[in-house]
């Protein structure tokens, strides 16, 4: 049976001997949020980060998997700022390119989530 990123991680930390405080520290995250890291239960690109950073785990693969529990309230934030730039002036140069930008984005968001579907 293969490990989850999460095993990776707790395991990586260990062979290390640190304590999951002493990451927290390090990677400056609160100490409640690493731990639930670390069991799957919540995704944490920037713990993600920090132990490829520190520990040299190559974490290609496992990406997708990270984010895409989390897209949802990227999502949301994006249409939520469209919705404040079409309240401005959605006519200006500027914010039509920020449109077309979160566009884009929203994009990519929307099949990073199918595709984990």
């Amino acid at each position: 049976m293969n490990k989850s990123i999460h095993q990776h991680c707790k395991q990586a930390r260990k062979e290390h001997h640190l304590l999951l405080n002493d990451l927290a520290y390090i990677l400056n995250i609160d100490q409640g949020n690493l731990s639930s890291f670390e069991a799957g239960k919540i995704p944490h690109p920037k713990a993600l980060t920090g132990y490829h950073i520190l520990f040299n785990l190559s974490t290609q693969s496992i990406i997708p998997q990270v984010f895409n529990a989390g897209c949802k309230p990227y999502l949301d934030r994006c249409f939520q700022l469209a919705e404040k730039i079409d309240e401005q002036s959605p006519n200006t140069l500027k914010n039509r390119n920020r449109l077309e930008g979160l566009d884009t984005v929203i994009t990519h968001l929307m099949e990073l989530s199918n595709d984990g579907q």
